[in-house]
């Protein structure tokens, strides 16, 4: 495994079994580059950016959900932006699961999207997922009691929940392999947008206000999603071979079938690989007269090796990712910067990280072809942990015994003097938690497991990824009271050391590779763990060509018929 062999003789070449046209000189490659020719690189990938910024506006609205509670807590704790006529109020032990009950029930949504999302669509499905959403936001805005606070916080994380497994199949299987990674990516920049939007409106008005502000979001997604085609993978899956034409027309630059041919033979090829039956296929059956995959059948599909470790892998990073710090800090983050005593106004130092967050997945989206996810995982989970260990070094040396962030401090002074220290900490690990910590897994996610069971693993690891985020977010009260704020910083830097090296050791680079080459990746039973490397099985479009031209040279140099060679010896 790792090699590839190709072979090139009179009538063509071989790639591992599969004979390809060798295209003659007065061809000039014109079966490749049909798509090419007929309109420019700018228009081929406009649709697929219009269609990833019309679901870019779910991730908005799912940056504002977990970002609220964030302004909420101050204000109804009386710490800071109380407004004169609010009457509701939160206790430390209420304000915990307001900031955490949204994350318990995320993990029902998820499930249930991966498996309403196969029937109903991916596009369909990013519809439905706003209503929820519109109901909490508006129960915020008029919320006469805790219990209304609750429930809608109940509604927000049960439609964030829905949104995960539609979200992140819909960008991977509507791009191309050379911007899949881009546009995964901006995902990131749109929930980064949403945090930096609420945490500003949270500075500058109340946040009754700022929940019917951001109940626009939702209906606006609606409207942007109806204007965007269904993918054409999932069409295909519904035997629906005509729609599925026309919607990677569209994806593709509005252009002609015979402009898409090669990419959607290649994409009915996959569709009927992974819709084979897994005994027929061992048994060599051509024609499957099994019933389709009940979802008992489908969740037992899940405990195949090249689903498990896709699974384990993703998860563990979300576990890394989770306690690299920033998320279970998160709510609180006003009072956190109060404790440190950082110079900046507390709301502002918030807003500063929204915005740092935001312009570190725009670094993300950008820099993430040329550097690949696995070394922009490892650059930022190594800084997070720095930063951590550092804050904690810091507030062990400057705070009294036993300081946390929830007890009134009405002196400080002893730490102001010296609050930039903590600030540029802090500024660091919000850039490098977004840069990569948060982002990767998520992009990861919508490539790593085989179609066939690809919306019901997104929507159960999404689901216990939110679980570990309640653990994380309804904990930190208890873990602060007992260890103290710089203890379980501390904590966090230390998990990030090891979440550094499980990224350095297992976490394969998916950047540049097709969504087959991974697929048969995991696939391989016989590969080790430690074995990171995903071959390129499947070339970029013009590699047949490519090769053809070279060996040809080759041949009329040497006056060899036929040669035979691998990627090792190239």
């Amino acid at each position: 495994m790792g090699k590839t062999a190709y072979t090139i003789n009179g009538s063509g070449v071989t790639v591992n079994g599969r004979i390809e046209k060798k295209p003659r000189p007065d061809e000039n490659r014109e079966g490749d580059t049909k798509g090419h020719q007929e309109v420019s690189t700018f228009r081929r990938i406009l649709p697929q950016i219009l269609a990833s910024t019309a679901k870019n506006f779910l991730l908005l609205d799912l940056g504002m959900a977990v970002a609220f509670p964030t302004i909420a807590i101050p204000a109804l704790r009386g710490i800071k932006n109380r407004a004169p006529d609010e009457f509701l109020h939160f206790t430390p032990q209420e304000a915990s699961w307001f900031a955490s009950i949204a994350y318990i029930c995320q993990p029902v949504g998820s499930v249930l999207s991966g498996i309403i999302l196969e029937p109903l669509g991916r596009k369909r499905s990013m519809i439905l997922v706003n209503i929820p959403h519109i109901i909490g936001w508006l129960m915020l805005h008029f919320a006469g009691s805790l219990e209304e606070l609750f429930v809608a916080a109940i509604l927000l994380g049960l439609g964030v929940g829905f949104m995960e497994a539609p979200i992140v199949t819909y960008v991977g299987e509507i791009c191309q392999p050379s911007i899949r990674g881009i546009l995964t990516s901006c995902a990131g920049v749109a929930v980064m947008l949403g945090f930096f939007m609420v945490y500003l409106l949270g500075t500058v008005t109340t946040w009754r206000t700022t929940a019917a502000i951001c109940a626009v979001i939702p209906i606006l997604t609606m409207i942007a999603i109806c204007f965007v085609p269904e993918t054409p993978m999932w069409l295909l899956s519904k035997h629906r071979s005509e729609d599925a034409l026309k919607s990677l027309q569209w994806l593709r630059g509005w252009v002609s079938p015979k402009a898409v041919e090669q990419e959607f033979e290649e994409m009915k090829h996959y569709s009927n690989n992974s819709a084979k039956c897994a005994s027929c296929e061992k048994t060599g059956v051509t024609t499957c007269q099994h019933p389709p995959l009940s979802e008992w059948m489908k969740l037992k599909e899940l405990t195949r090796k090249r689903n498990l470790r896709p699974f384990v892998l993703v998860m563990l990073f979300f576990v890394f990712g989770q306690l690299s710090g920033l998320t279970g800090m998160r709510p609180y983050l006003v009072q956190i910067f109060q404790a440190y005593g950082v110079p900046l106004d507390a709301n502002w130092a918030t807003v500063s990280t929204g915005l740092l967050g935001l312009i570190a997945n725009i670094v993300c989206m950008i820099s993430i072809k040329f550097v690949g996810k696995r070394r922009l995982a490892l650059t930022s989970i190594s800084v997070t942990a720095l930063s951590c260990i550092s804050l904690s070094v810091y507030a062990f040396k400057t705070f009294p015994r036993g300081w946390t962030s929830f007890d009134s401090h009405p002196e400080t002074s002893h730490v102001t003097n010296m609050g930039y220290i903590p600030m540029v900490l802090f500024f660091m690990l919000a850039f490098f938690t977004s840069v990569g910590v948060l982002p990767v897994p998520w992009i990861l996610l919508s490539e790593v497991f085989p179609f066939r069971n690809r919306s019901l693993a997104c929507g159960i690891t999404a689901a216990l990824h939110y679980v570990m985020s309640f653990v994380t977010t309804k904990t930190y009260f208890n873990l602060e009271s007992a260890f103290s704020l710089p203890g379980v910083i501390l904590f966090y830097g230390v998990m990030g050391v090891i979440g550094f090296g499980f990224v350095y050791f297992f976490l394969p680079e998916t950047e540049k590779r097709t969504l087959e080459d991974i697929e048969l990746y995991f696939s391989d039973n016989k590969r080790k763990l430690t074995d990171i490397y995903i071959p390129r099985r499947n070339r970029d479009e013009e590699m047949v060509a490519v090769v053809s031209k070279g060996v040809e040279k080759r041949t009329e140099k040497l006056g060899i018929d036929n040669v035979v060679f691998t990627d090792s010896e190239k």
